[in-house]
C-alpha cells in the first residue's frame, strides 16, 4: 500500500505527461526513456551511486512517482523527499537485452541505472519514465551525471522544477486566456481534422512498433535556405514543414488538414529544467487548387504564427476531446540527435517525417505505425516526397497541386509493369467469326448453344448462319454496313450475329427491354441499313426511312445455300457497334473492329488457363460483355448456355442453371454474383466465376470463398472503348477480406498498355490518384458520328514507341498499388464534395456491405434545398426487422466514419433499381423520394418555434414534430446555425450536442426543457482540493 503523502508535494500532471500516461495505460506497459552511456574505464559503482543521488536531489522529477488517486481520471505527480534510485547489475553478455529489465524497475523507482559487466563494464544504461524525461532532458541528465561522476561541482540550480511548470500549465488553463486558447485548439481540430484513411492504410493501433524508411536528398539545403528568406520563415525546418504539409495534402486528398510539428517546449526559463517538455504543435493547411508553392508559403507563415501564438495553451488531449482519433501527419527536425537515446513513443501519426540535416544534404526518414502500410508503399511515398521537394524548390511559382511527384526513374518501372502490348499471341483468324468457323469444321457435332432444353450443334449453327448471311448479301449488305438485331435471348440472335459478320457487315444489338425512344435514336444515329427483327417490333419504335426490315422466315431460309461463304473482309473492318450512356444524356455508339475483338478474345484465352467448357451468358446482347461470352466460348469449341428470358435476373434460377447444366464459367455483376452464392448448393463443374460491370466489394471475396472454395474468382475491368476489358485480377487465396481495402482491377491483359496519369499526363506514382488511360490492340475506332468526342477521348499516346498511336481517357480514377496492381477509385465526374469534404462513396458502401445480413449497399448524394445530402440504401437478407437493423447500421457508421461521411438517412429497400444492362441506376435512386413519416403538427409553443426555425433553415413549407432533421437535409453546420437562432429567441445557452441528440422537433423540445435551467459550471479547483484532503486523511 502506498505511504501517505504531503498534499503540498502532489501536483497534477502536465498535458504532455497526461498524453503519455494515457498511452501507457492503453498499452498496459511502462513507457520509458533510456540512454546508453559509455565511459573510458569500468564504472565505479559507489561513485556512480553518489553522483545519481546528487542528481536526484537537484531535480525533483528524478524523485517523482505517478500515483493513482481516488476519483482522479489519471495519476498525479507525487514528489518524494528521498531519491527513488535503483542500481541494477546486468549479467555479462546481456547488456543489449537489459532494456526490459530496467523498465520493469520503473514500477517502483524513478531512476534506474543498469551497470554492465564483463566486456560491458564501461557501459551504463539509464532508464526513467517517459513521462519524466524527453530527449533534451536525457541529454542534460547525461551531461550532469557524467560531471558529478567525474567529481566536478555543478553550479547552483536556479531553473524551474518540472512540477512548477505543470502547476503553471494547470493554472493557465483555468484563466480566461487559457480557456480561449483551449477553444482555439478544439475548434481548429474540429474544423481541420477528419478521420479519413490514407490510401491502403490498415487501421492498426500504435503499440510502439514502427516501420522506417530512409532516403537522401542531396544538395537541396542552399536552395531551401534561399527560399526560406523569400518566404520569410525563420528556419530551414519551417520551409521543409511547409513542403511536407503540401505533400501529405496531395497524398490524402483532404480539403483541410493538420501537420503536427515536434517542439522541444523549452525557452529561457525552461532551458535547464529536467522533465518531459516536448510536445507537438499542430499547423493548419487548406487546399487551394491553383495556388502556387510561393502562395502557400504566404498562407503557411500566417498559420504557423497563429499556432505559435496559442502554443502555451495547447493541450492535446483536450483538443482531441476524447474522440480517439489523433493527429495524422507529423514532422520533426533532428539537428543533433542524442547518441544512445532510446525513447518509447506514446503515439505516432499515420505518417511522420523526420529530417536530419547533413551539410547541404538532408536525410529523410518516414515513420509510420508497424503494419499500417506496406514497406513498398512507404518507400514509394518517401521517393515521391523527395521528388516533390526537388521540383517545388526548383520552381516555387508552379501550382502546388501540380508539382510532379514522379521522375523518369520512378516512372519507368510503372510503365514497364503496366505494358503488356507485346505479349499478345498471334491469332490464326483474320476476322471474329472465323474463330467459330474453325471449330464448326473440327467439331461439328458438339453443342454450340443451349437454351432451356434446346440444343444446337456447331454444324447446325454454321449452316443457319451461312444461309442468313447469303440473304443479307443478296440485299446488298456488305462491308462496313450496320445491321440491327432486335430480339430477346434466343438461338436465332446468335445466328443473326454470326450471319452479319459472315456477310462482311457489322451488327448493332437492340434490346427490346430498352425504351422505344432510345432504340429509335440508335437506329437513326447508326444509319442502320437493315433491321433483323426476331420478334414483333414495339410500334413506338420509329424506323428510319432508309432502314429495311428483315423478319426471319424459317421455310424461306431453308431453301438458301448453307455452304461456307468466302471471306469478304479484313481485320480492320467494323465488327459491331455498342451504344453506351453519354454524359449529355444521349447514348454514343462505340465502333469495334474485327482486329479489336480478336485481340480481346485472344487475350482472354491467354489469361484464363482453363478452356471454357460451358459458359453461362447472363448479360444482354446490347452489353459488350456478351462479346466475351459468345466468341470466347464458340472460339474455343465450348458451349454457350443462355438462360430463358426472365431467368437471367433470378439468382435462384441462375444457381439451378449452374448446377444442372454443368456450367464451367460464368460472368455476372458482383451484386448478382453475391445473390447467386446464396442459392448454390453444389457446382462441381464450375471452375471460374467472373465479376465485372461495377465495383467488386471486398465482402464478396469472403462470400465466394465460403460458398465456392475451389472456384477461381476474377475481377475484370474495361470500358466498351477498349473492347470489353483491358485488365483483370485473379483473386488470390491469401487476399485479405477487409472493407478498408479494395479489390484490385489488376494488371493489363495481353496486348494492352495502361497508364495512370495526372491532369498534365504525367505518371501519378504509386498510390497516387490519377486518370486511367488505355492503349493497345483492343482500342476501338472511336465513336460513331462523333468526331469531336472521339478526338477528346481518344488522344495521342504520350508514351507510344511509334508516332500516331492513340490511347483512351477512361474518365475513371485509379491508382497503382505498391505491388503493381491497379485499383479503381471511382469516376472523375462523380467526385463528391459535401461541405468542403471530399467523400468516397465506396468507403461508405464497403463498410455497410461488410455487415452481416446486408446483401447490397449503395450511397448517393441528393440535392436538397439545404444543399447536398448523403443518403444510403441497403438490401437486407431479412426485411422483417428492417427498421431496427437500419438504426444499428447507422449507429455503426457514426462509430467508424467521420461525421461528414455519415449519411443523413439510411433506408432499407426490397431491391435497387437497375439499368437494362443490369448496372446500378444511381440516377433513379437519387430521384426516388425518401420514405417519410406522417405529419404531426406542433403541440406547444416551443415545438411551434422549433418547427418554424427548421422550416426557415431547411427551406421547407412545413415540418412535423416527428420529422428527422438529418433526413430532411440537415447537417452539422445547419445545426450550429439553428442553435444560434434558438438561443437568441429563447435567451438560453444550449450545448451543441442537444441539437444532435434531438433529431426531431419533439425530441429537441424535450432536450431543451431538460437543459433550460441547468447551470453549466464545475469548480475544478475545489474538486482537486477535496481529493488532496482525502489523500491526506489516508
Amino acid at each position: 500500500m502506498n505511504a501517505p503523502v504531503d498534499p503540498s508535494e502532489v501536483f497534477q500532471v502536465s498535458a504532455q505527461q497526461a498524453s503519455i500516461l494515457d498511452a501507457q495505460q492503453a498499452r498496459g506497459t511502462i513507457l520509458g526513456a533510456q540512454l546508453i552511456m559509455t565511459f573510458d574505464a569500468p564504472i565505479d559503482r559507489q561513485r556512480l551511486e553518489q553522483a545519481a543521488i546528487g542528481l536526484s536531489e537537484r531535480h525533483e522529477i528524478l524523485r517523482t512517482e505517478y500515483r493513482n488517486m481516488p476519483g482522479m481520471k489519471r495519476p498525479v505527480q507525487v514528489i518524494h523527499a528521498q531519491p527513488r534510485l535503483c542500481l541494477l547489475s546486468v549479467a555479462p553478455g546481456s547488456f543489449e537485452q537489459a532494456g526490459p529489465a530496467c523498465l520493469a524497475q520503473l514500477a517502483s523507482h524513478s531512476l534506474v541505472l543498469g551497470l554492465g559487466s564483463g566486456e560491458d563494464a564501461h557501459r551504463l544504461r539509464v532508464a526513467a519514465p517517459l513521462a519524466s524525461l524527453d530527449e533534451v532532458a536525457l541529454g542534460l541528465l547525461e551531461e550532469q551525471l557524467r560531471a558529478l561522476y567525474q567529481g566536478q561541482s555543478l553550479a547552483p540550480f536556479d531553473g524551474l522544477q518540472y512540477a512548477d511548470y505543470a502547476d503553471w500549465q494547470t493554472g493557465l488553463a483555468q484563466e480566461e486566456i487559457g480557456r480561449k486558447g483551449g477553444e482555439f485548439w478544439r475548434n481548429l481540430y474540429r474544423d481541420m481534422q477528419g478521420d479519413s484513411r490514407l490510401p491502403y492504410e490498415r487501421l492498426t493501433p500504435f503499440m510502439g512498433a514502427l516501420q522506417q524508411h530512409e532516403q537522401h536528398l542531396p544538395a537541396v539545403v542552399p536552395a531551401l535556405r534561399t527560399l526560406r528568406q523569400q518566404w520569410r520563415l525563420d528556419s530551414d525546418a519551417a520551409s521543409l514543414l511547409l513542403l511536407w504539409g503540401l505533400f501529405v495534402g496531395r497524398l490524402s486528398g483532404r480539403e483541410h488538414w493538420l501537420v503536427a510539428c515536434a517542439m522541444s517546449g523549452r525557452n529561457e526559463q525552461l532551458h535547464s529544467t529536467l522533465g518531459h517538455l516536448a510536445w507537438r504543435l499542430p499547423v493548419a493547411f487548406n487546399r487551394q487548387a491553383e495556388l502556387s508553392v510561393d502562395g502557400y508559403a504566404e498562407h503557411f507563415a500566417v498559420q504557423l504564427q497563429l499556432s505559435q501564438s496559442w502554443q502555451d495553451c495547447f493541450n492535446e488531449l483536450d483538443m482531441l476531446g476524447g474522440q480517439g482519433a489523433g493527429l495524422d501527419f507529423g514532422f520533426s527536425w533532428a539537428d543533433q540527435p542524442l547518441e544512445g537515446a532510446l525513447l518509447d513513443r506514446p503515439s505516432l501519426e499515420k505518417l511522420h517525417l523526420q529530417v536530419a540535416p547533413s551539410g547541404d544534404d538532408l536525410l529523410l526518414r518516414l515513420l509510420s505505425p508497424a503494419g499500417s502500410f506496406s514497406a513498398e508503399l512507404g518507400r514509394a511515398w518517401l521517393a515521391q516526397f523527395a521528388e516533390f521537394v526537388t521540383q517545388a524548390v526548383a520552381d516555387p511559382r508552379q501550382a502546388a497541386q501540380k508539382v510532379a511527384l514522379v521522375d523518369a526513374a520512378q516512372a519507368r518501372p510503372l510503365q514497364q509493369a503496366l505494358d503488356r502490348s507485346q505479349s499478345l499471341g498471334e491469332s490464326a483468324s483474320r476476322q471474329l467469326h472465323q474463330l467459330f468457323e474453325r471449330h464448326a469444321q473440327q467439331h461439328p457435332e458438339r453443342t454450340a448453344i443451349q437454351i432451356g432444353e434446346q440444343q444446337v450443334s456447331y454444324a447446325q449453327l454454321e449452316r443457319r448462319a451461312n444461309q442468313l448471311a447469303r440473304v443479307l448479301n443478296q440485299r446488298g449488305i456488305g462491308r462496313e454496313a450496320i445491321v440491327g438485331v432486335y430480339g430477346a435471348r434466343s438461338v436465332e440472335i446468335i445466328v443473326a450475329l454470326l450471319a452479319i459478320l459472315k456477310a462482311g457487315a457489322a451488327y448493332l444489338p437492340l434490346d427490346p427491354q430498352y425504351p422505344a425512344q432510345r432504340l429509335s435514336f440508335m437506329l437513326e444515329d447508326a444509319g442502320v441499313e437493315c433491321l433483323i427483327a426476331l420478334q414483333a417490333l414495339d410500334p413506338a419504335i420509329a424506323m428510319p426511312a432508309t432502314t429495311t426490315l428483315l423478319s426471319l422466315d424459317d421455310e424461306a431460309l431453308d431453301q438458301v445455300d448453307d455452304s461456307p461463304l468466302a471471306s469478304c473482309g479484313e481485320a480492320d473492318d467494323l465488327a459491331y457497334v455498342i451504344y453506351t450512356s453519354g454524359s449529355t444524356g444521349t447514348p454514343k455508339g462505340v465502333m469495334v473492329s474485327h482486329a479489336n475483338a480478336l485481340a480481346s478474345t485472344q487475350a482472354r484465352v491467354q489469361f484464363y488457363q482453363q478452356p471454357v467448357q460451358r459458359f453461362l451468358m447472363l448479360s444482354s446482347f446490347s452489353f459488350d460483355s456478351s462479346v466475351a461470352g459468345i466468341f470466347w466460348s464458340l472460339g474455343q469449341g465450348g458451349s454457350l448456355c443462355l438462360p430463358l428470358e426472365q431467368a437471367h435476373k433470378d439468382p435462384q434460377a441462375i444457381a439451378q442453371l449452374i448446377e444442372r447444366q454443368a456450367i464451367s464459367h460464368f460472368l455476372a455483376l458482383p451484386s448478382l454474383h453475391a445473390q447467386v452464392l446464396e442459392h448454390l448448393q453444389a457446382a462441381p463443374a464450375l471452375r471460374c466465376a467472373i465479376v465485372a460491370g461495377e465495383v467488386c466489394p471486398p465482402e464478396l471475396l469472403r462470400r465466394h470463398r465460403q460458398a465456392l472454395p475451389g472456384v477461381t474468382l476474377v475481377n475484370e475491368y474495361g470500358p466498351s472503348e477498349s473492347t470489353v476489358w483491358c485488365c483483370a485480377y485473379q483473386v488470390a487465396p491469401e487476399d485479405r477480406v477487409d472493407h478498408e481495402l479494395r479489390v484490385a482491377i489488376g494488371e493489363p491483359i495481353a496486348g494492352t498498355r495502361l497508364y495512370v496519369l495526372d491532369d498534365q499526363q504525367r505518371w501519378a506514382g504509386v498510390a497516387q490518384e490519377g486518370e486511367l488511360y488505355v492503349a493497345g490492340a483492343g482500342l476501338s475506332r472511336g465513336y460513331l458520328n462523333r468526331p469531336g468526342l472521339t478526338a477528346s477521348r481518344f488522344v495521342p499516346d504520350p508514351f507510344a514507341s511509334e508516332p500516331g498511336q492513340r490511347c483512351y481517357r477512361t474518365g475513371d480514377l485509379a491508382c497503382v498499388r505498391a505491388d503493381g496492381l491497379v485499383d479503381y477509385l471511382g469516376r472523375l465526374d462523380h467526385q463528391l464534395k459535401i461541405r468542403g469534404h471530399r467523400i468516397e462513396l465506396g468507403e461508405i458502401e464497403a463498410l455497410l456491405g461488410s455487415q452481416e445480413g446486408v446483401r447490397e449497399a449503395v450511397a448517393i448524394a441528393r440535392d436538397t434545398a439545404a444543399g447536398k445530402q448523403l443518403v444510403a440504401y441497403v438490401v437486407l437478407a431479412a426485411m422483417a426487422d428492417a427498421q431496427s437493423r437500419t438504426v444499428q447500421l447507422l449507429g455503426l457508421l457514426r462509430e467508424q466514419l467521420p461525421e461528414y461521411m455519415v449519411p443523413s438517412t439510411l433506408q432499407a429497400v426490397q431491391s435497387l433499381p437497375r439499368t437494362p444492362n443490369g448496372k446500378l441506376d444511381r440516377a433513379a435512386l437519387a430521384a426516388r423520394a425518401l420514405d417519410g413519416v406522417a405529419y404531426v403538427a406542433p403541440g406547444n409553443e416551443l415545438e411551434q418555434l422549433l418547427a418554424e426555425v427548421w422550416q426557415e433553415a431547411l427551406q421547407l413549407e412545413r415540418v412535423g414534430i416527428n420529422d428527422n432533421f438529418f433526413a430532411l437535409g440537415g447537417h452539422s453546420l445547419l445545426a450550429t446555425r439553428i442553435r444560434s437562432q434558438v438561443q437568441a429567441r429563447l435567451n438560453v445557452t444550449l450545448p451543441l450536442k442537444v441539437f444532435f441528440e434531438g433529431e426531431t422537433v419533439e425530441l429537441l423540445a424535450r432536450q431543451i426543457e431538460m437543459h433550460r435551467d441547468e447551470a453549466v459550471s464545475e469548480d475544478k479547483v475545489q474538486a482537486l482540493e477535496a481529493l488532496f484532503a482525502e489523500a491526506q486523511e489516508q
